[in-house]
């Protein structure tokens, strides 16, 4: 039994379709407070459109040479990481996360009742995919069973393996995003008795929401919302080049330009939008979860988090308060610059998985 982790200096890496992020944790525990984790490294690599594409890696030799570049391999940018353990990510449109209940006592269920079950909810085959599942019951003598499955089609999980390999990395884990971003948002070792948390992580090509309860992730499912679908609207109709629509979508926000009066309502359209995928999923978890508690905070993350205006306009319109999280929460107690947190919000899946390799990684 090891009694430290074995797997010195692992870090997180977050391979996503246009970025690659890496953060490396230094634990601390001085005496008599808590664990502190300090930042040792903290790295992020652009990807060309097209290397990695809803998750499925495209030009896998292009993403290789990204990867080397990160980790100080190739290139001068950045000093090698010499450590070749890593926990990285797989992509969630090509996973499979969700809470289930099996009618049999926790200490009596097999791998078999897993399998028979896993069959009925999961949406591919089972012979062509990779299941992992853990029991979260808190409460002894239950009767029946609750577990969280996870699971990937065997061809996406090989994909990252191979990828990681030839970069000479040696994966400890790869794991669901949804989890990842799940363990560096909400609060660790706090009781979120008779509440639920719901988080929505909008990234630049696309987006899913968790919803977080009974001390456990429930669900996952992939949302209809993305920078790069903002950035392509104003684009196309308001007939401007891909860089001015960029920018007037950072400056602007929800806000209304008296230049360019059809912005706001190329914005509220699409932001309309993802409020009906949102009450959709949240209704869809009310009415087929078991003792479903009530969603009472959505926090936001990913880069379209930043986006002026998005978070009240969700408060508002949903009537659940929604803010942008605070991805560095559970590395420290101390207060975190303002800065830092916005450039935290496209690092959540890299915060989560390299606290997962300081912690326990195996």
């Amino acid at each position: 039994m090891f009694l430290r982790n074995p797997f010195i200096g692992a870090f997180g890496l977050d391979i996503g379709d246009l970025s690659i992020k890496l953060i490396q944790l230094k634990r601390k525990h001085p005496p008599g407070k808590p664990v502190e984790y300090i930042i040792k490294e903290m790295r992020s690599i652009a990807l060309p459109p097209g290397y990695i594409v809803n998750g499925e890696i495209q030009q896998p030799e292009m993403v290789r040479k990204k990867i080397l570049q990160l980790l100080g391999k190739e290139g001068k940018k950045y000093p090698p990481i010499k450590t070749p353990w890593v926990v990285a990510d797989l992509p969630e449109p090509q996973t499979f996360l969700k809470t289930i209940a099996i009618e049999t006592e926790p200490d009596n269920l097999t791998e078999e009742d897993v399998t028979y079950q896993a069959r009925k909810h999961l949406p591919f085959d089972l012979n062509e995919a990779y299941i992992d599942w853990q029991i979260v019951n808190k409460e002894k003598n239950e009767q029946i069973s609750k577990i969280i499955i996870g699971a990937v089609p065997k061809v996406i999980a090989d994909s990252y393996t191979y990828l990681l390999e030839s970069a000479n990395l040696q994966p400890i884990a790869l794991e669901i995003e949804a989890v990842a971003i799940a363990r560096s948002l909400i609060t660790a070792n706090k009781d979120y008795i008779g509440e639920a948390r719901a988080i929505l992580d909008l990234g630049a090509t696309r987006s899913s929401l968790v919803i977080y309860d009974h001390d456990t992730i429930q669900f996952s499912s992939n949302i209809n919302f993305s920078g790069e679908l903002i950035t392509t609207a104003l684009t196309q109709k308001l007939k401007i080049d891909y860089d001015v629509a960029e920018k007037l979508k950072i400056d602007n926000g929800l806000k209304y330009i008296k230049e360019k009066p059809n912005y706001l309502k190329i914005l509220t359209a699409l932001t309309d939008n993802l409020i009906k995928e949102l009450k959709i999923a949240i209704n869809f978890y009310e009415a087929h979860f078991p003792n479903p508690n009530p969603i009472t905070r959505i926090t936001l993350t990913g880069g379209v988090a930043n986006l002026s205006g998005l978070a009240s306009t969700l408060s508002r319109k949903l009537k659940i308060s929604a803010h942008p999280g605070n991805t560095w929460k559970n590395l420290s107690n101390k207060p975190i610059d303002e800065k830092f947190k916005k450039i935290g919000m496209t690092y959540s899946s890299a915060v989560g998985l390299a606290l997962r390799a300081a912690q326990k990684p195996w």
